[in-house]
């Protein structure tokens, strides 16, 4: 048994979720979260969980809020040193194996003041870690993406991407891509095939999104724009684990953001994609890139949809489940094993 201590950036529940599926996976080691926001959360799960600040992302009209995002970061920063002191006092108090960064900022500071080991797993390091290429019409984007990500989240040691998509490392010494790390309630889903199309929104700011569902001819169901009463074809529902795995895993295909899990999720159970990427998201115009590239859906960046998009995008729906089937989307086990290595070279 070791100790792993875990830092979460706590605003976007897929680092908490792939945060907990790896603790999941190795339960006979004790872990330790910090973090903010939802990571508190964990709490009702039965981890320990100390709170700390976090960056977080703002967003409005589908977009990143780019004012809202950097004055929280600078918020947060301005107290940097008292706050990098507070977190190696409570690494030293749990006195980890090994420390793992879910894209959060302080964990691999403190790690590399103590000289213990720090892996960071997520999905956003293809950007300075992997070879890739991309429209270059995104440049802005990726420098508004790549700035953040050197300066503050790229401390660790290691770099274990977890990804639907495999790209080759720029430094296989310490980077290493994983098919995606999926939540145990995900496993325990049953897969089928129903009439429905599943919406499921990061931000609840696009709604014009909404004018272009009640047109289509299939029953829509939605999470993240808010509880409303249902209209025409459509049904909102409130935020539910369950209920919203148990939707994607029966619908006809999901329309979505740009986040990397609700993505991984689909694929998973075999569901064609079609994504949204919010504005000044880079990472998740990348995430809808390659869901294009590899023939598992398509996207759109257009700010007022309809739906005929749809109707092109559905007549491809047997063409997008053949390449699904051939792909890898479950890399939980695989991941665990190279940290119980890491974990195993720390010992000895």
């Amino acid at each position: 048994m070791a100790r792993i201590l875990v830092g979460i950036m706590g605003d976007a529940g897929g680092h908490i979720s792939q945060a907990l599926a790896v603790a999941n996976e190795m339960p006979h080691h004790e872990f330790l979260f910090i973090g903010g926001g939802r990571v508190l959360d964990l709490r009702r799960t039965g981890y320990s969980v100390e709170e700390v600040p976090v960056p977080s992302t703002y967003y409005v009209n589908n977009r990143v809020d780019v004012s809202g995002t950097v004055r929280n970061a600078l918020k947060v920063l301005f107290d940097r040193k008292r706050t990098v002191e507070r977190v190696v006092q409570i690494v030293k108090d749990f006195d980890p194996a090994l420390i793992l960064t879910a894209y959060e900022y302080f964990a691999p500071l403190a790690a590399r003041k103590l000289g213990i080991p720090c892996v960071s797993i997520d999905n956003h390091h293809f950007l300075n870690k992997c070879v890739y290429e991309v429209p270059k019409e995104q440049t802005v984007g990726r420098l508004m993406y790549a700035l953040p990500l050197r300066w503050m989240f790229s401390n660790a040691d290691y770099y274990f991407i977890s990804a639907f998509y495999k790209l080759p490392p720029t430094n296989p010494a310490e980077t290493e891509v994983f098919p995606p790390v999926l939540r145990r309630a995900v496993l325990e889903v049953e897969r089928a095939n129903e009439d429905h199309v599943l919406v499921y929104q990061t931000s609840p700011t696009f709604l014009r999104l909404v004018t272009a569902l009640k047109q289509m001819p299939h029953k829509i169901i939605v999470y993240g724009l808010g509880e409303r009463p249902s209209s025409k074809n459509i049904e909102y529902k409130a935020p539910s684990t369950s209920g919203f795995l148990n939707d994607l895993a029966t619908c006809r295909y999901l329309i979505t953001n740009g986040g990397h899990n609700a993505i991984a999720e689909a694929l998973y159970f075999g569901k064609p994609v079609f994504s949204f990427p919010i504005h000044f998201a880079y990472e998740q115009f990348f995430n809808a890139f390659m869901v294009a590239s590899l023939g598992y859906g398509n996207y759109s960046l257009v700010a007022n949809p309809d739906a005929a998009v749809f109707k092109e995008f559905e007549a491809r729906l047997d063409e997008f489940r053949t390449r699904i089937a051939h792909g890898e989307f479950y890399g939980n086990v695989k991941l665990a094993a190279r940290l119980e290595e890491l974990i195993g070279r720390r010992k000895g």
